[in-house]
């Protein structure tokens, strides 16, 4: 029974900080204390143990990144510590949430309901630590995205806003890199993530990412099948100076409002484009590219003069944990 006592304690003593036990009391297996162990264990039975928010944290990561190692760079922890945590939340529960195989991870039962409670608990608690902390962001938000990026960045991001910024309220415009700057510029938005262009350094830098053609299409007479993107974007500008700068016979048999439309295109095999490598997963580089004729695309978080520098630095630090 005491042996019973003392695994449950450790439980109990393993879910709350460690400033939560004196010396004293945390060493009471050394030192004999058994007093304070007895008054212990009596508090543990009438009350159940304290979930640690970090744990749900984890949990809920695992589960988004569907996997350990996804979830450890995101959280920039060891696989190990995130199995670790996993394991403790099983212990504190117990019952496993998680079940493992070659295929992956998925939920249990029990998991399914934590899941569920946990996300409300984290909506609750980053509401509570917005309304406490006073956040300078706070209010209505006018917010810029590029539209070919949309899909990816409002799943990724709008969880942020949710999370880090619970008293602010988007809105959100989808347009090209150069239609945006300007309206944050004139304070016709407050904020927008951007492009780049070749030898700036505005903003505060989020990712870059490699741009290059893609796809292998040629018609009868040998020439490259080519598709071109009409909008006004760093994107165009470097298919355009490529196709100009005659490296290889081509012909122009697309021209596509969107990267999506493109992407198409070439996932068909009916021409090549310059499409960005996050995009292209999966497809062949085009044969006759040249060395030049691949970018690094930078994009960054630029804000209008509502919000100071500080500000600025602050949401694109939250951004880059994600992107």
């Amino acid at each position: 029974m005491r042996r019973n006592i003392y695994y449950r304690f450790n439980l109990f003593r393993h879910a709350l900080p460690p400033r939560f036990f004196s010396p004293s009391v945390a060493n009471f297996s050394k030192s004999g204390k058994r007093k304070n162990f007895n008054s212990l264990c009596r508090i543990y039975l009438i009350m159940p143990p304290a979930l640690d928010l970090d744990l749900i944290k984890t949990f809920l990561t695992v589960i988004d990144a569907k996997g350990f190692k996804p979830a450890a760079i995101q959280l920039n922890k060891t696989p190990a510590a995130i199995s670790q945590q996993i394991k403790r939340l099983e212990e504190i529960l117990g019952k496993r949430v998680l079940e493992r195989s070659n295929q992956g991870i998925s939920l249990t039962s029990a998991g399914e309901v934590l899941r569920a409670k946990g996300l409300r608990l984290m909506s609750l608690n980053y509401e509570l630590l917005g309304e406490l902390r006073q956040d300078d962001l706070a209010g209505p938000l006018k917010f810029g995205a590029p539209t070919d990026y949309a899909p990816t960045l409002l799943q990724k991001l709008l969880p942020i806003f949710q999370r880090e910024f619970p008293r602010v309220s988007p809105s959100i415009v989808l347009e090209p890199s150069r239609s945006l700057r300007p309206k944050v510029a004139s304070g016709v938005l407050d904020m927008a993530i951007v492009a780049r262009e070749p030898d700036s350094e505005e903003g505060h830098e989020l990712w870059t990412e490699e741009i290059t053609w893609f796809g292998s299409s040629k018609s009868e007479n040998g020439k490259a099948r080519c598709g071109l993107l009409t909008t006004d974007c760093v994107l165009r500008d470097g298919a355009l100076r490529d196709l100009r700068d005659g490296r290889y016979a081509h012909e122009l048999v697309l021209e596509a409002a969107t990267v999506a439309s493109l992407r198409d295109a070439v996932e068909l095999e009916f021409c090549r484009a310059f499409l960005p490598a996050s995009v292209a997963e999966g497809f062949s580089r085009a044969q006759s590219t040249e060395p030049s004729s691949t970018l690094q695309l930078t994009f960054c978080l630029i804000a209008g003069p509502r919000f100071d520098e500080g500000t600025a630095a602050q949401v694109a630090r939250k951004f880059r944990k994600v992107l």
